[in-house]
């Protein structure tokens, strides 16, 4: 694990990677919502990082947006953390040039990681606990033909696992619906691992053969 500083649009971004021994690829995950909260620490960011490192053997960036920590700048109604986003995906593929790029964002994270796919291009976007009561139907069409996997709980209050695989369906995403998990998969976050690596496996990123 290591701390570092990022160059951000708005200022520098505090950030930590985690590295496996023989990264075959590249990670960003986006954190939830800066005005409640939300922070790269948040225990769904932190487990989705951790997948994607020690399961997936990817290197794997998560970092505080403008505002949050001691990232520099001020919240920018998810707008400029898209941007925020949108230079570490750059700064991570830089140093991991090689090799498959995943993007994932939970809650607000997942709202910022939707646009910034568009412009970013990764192999796979992770959704995670999506605020369908923010939920752009416009941003969700420029999705489609994507590799887009989706993981909601299924008593979010901000959108319940029911309402999410409707939705993903509907625009041809995988998605999968936790059974008993609420919005920050209190209790259960052994069940959205689970279902995260078998929607990641099913869209071609499943854990690489051989020795890390």
């Amino acid at each position: 694990m290591h701390s570092l500083t990022l160059p951000g649009p708005a200022g520098d971004l505090e950030a930590l990677l985690r590295v496996p021994v023989r990264p075959r690829g590249a990670a960003v995950v986006a954190h939830p919502h800066p005005l409640f909260g939300g922070t790269m620490h948040t225990k769904v960011v932190h487990r989705t990082a951790k997948v994607f490192s020690d399961r997936l053997h990817l290197s794997a960036l998560r970092f505080n947006f403008r505002g949050v920590g001691a990232s520099e700048g001020s919240y920018d109604e998810g707008r400029g953390e898209t941007d925020d986003l949108v230079a570490a995906v750059h700064w991570a593929r830089q140093r991991q040039p090689s090799g498959p790029l995943a993007l994932a964002g939970f809650s607000f994270g997942s709202l910022c990681a939707a646009r910034a796919a568009v412009s970013v291009a990764p192999h796979v976007l992770l959704l995670v606990g999506v605020p369908l009561d923010r939920w752009d139907e416009e941003d969700a069409r420029a999705l489609e033909g994507r590799n887009v996997v989706w993981v909601q709980g299924e008593r979010d209050s901000f959108g319940a696992g029911a309402l999410a695989l409707e939705t993903a369906a509907r625009h041809g995403f995988r998605a999968a619906s936790v059974p008993g998990a609420d919005h920050f998969f209190t209790g259960r976050l052994e069940g959205f691992e689970e279902a995260a690596l078998r929607l990641l496996g099913e869209a071609g990123f499943g854990p690489p053969v051989g020795p890390a």
